[in-house]
C-alpha cells in the first residue's frame, strides 16, 4: 500500500512537472532554439562626399591601389605644419578640436564626431584647446604615391 501510495505521488508530480514544461516550452521559453536572435549592427554613414571640404572634385590615381590608415594625436598646442595631398583623405575627429587654416577656405574647426576629406589646397592644422586632438586619417592612395607634400 505505502510502495502505490508512494508510485501514485511520483507519477503525480511528474505528470505536473511535465504539463509545466509542455506550458512553459508553447510559451516559447523552454527551447535553445527559442533564444531571440542577437541584436544587428548599428550603421551610421560619417561621410559621402564626392569633393574635398574646400569644394574640388577628387579622383583616385593610376596605379596599384592601396589604403592607409593613421592615428592621429595632437597635443595642446600641437600643430600639423603646412602641407597637401595628391590625394585628400577622410578624415573623422576621434576627440578633441582641430583648427584648420587654408589656402583656399576660411578657417575651419572640426570637433569630436565630425568627419571631412581633407581639402586639396595647401593647408595647416592647430589644436587651440585644453585636451589632445585624436583623430582617424585614411589615405585611398596608391602605391609609390606620397600621403602629403610640405612646401620647399
Amino acid at each position: 500500500m505505502i510502495v502505490k501510495d508512494r508510485l501514485r505521488m511520483v507519477a503525480t508530480r511528474s505528470a505536473a512537472a511535465l504539463a509545466t514544461a509542455t506550458l512553459f516550452a508553447l510559451a516559447g521559453g523552454a527551447s535553445a532554439q527559442d533564444k531571440p536572435a542577437a541584436p544587428g549592427p548599428i550603421v551610421k554613414t560619417l561621410l559621402q562626399a564626392t569633393a574635398t571640404a574646400d569644394g574640388k572634385a577628387f579622383a583616385y590615381p593610376d596605379g596599384k591601389p592601396l589604403v592607409t590608415a593613421r592615428l592621429v594625436e595632437l597635443p595642446p598646442g600641437g600643430e600639423i605644419i603646412r602641407h597637401r595631398h595628391a590625394v585628400s583623405p577622410f578624415v573623422y575627429i576621434l576627440e578633441g578640436e582641430l583648427t584648420i587654416a587654408s589656402d583656399s577656405m576660411p578657417t575651419q574647426v572640426y570637433k569630436a564626431g565630425d568627419s571631412y576629406i581633407e581639402q586639396a589646397a595647401w593647408h595647416s592644422g592647430r589644436n587651440l584647446g585644453a585636451t589632445p586632438v585624436r583623430l582617424l586619417s585614411v589615405y585611398p592612395s596608391a602605391e609609390g604615391v606620397a600621403l602629403s607634400e610640405r612646401p620647399q
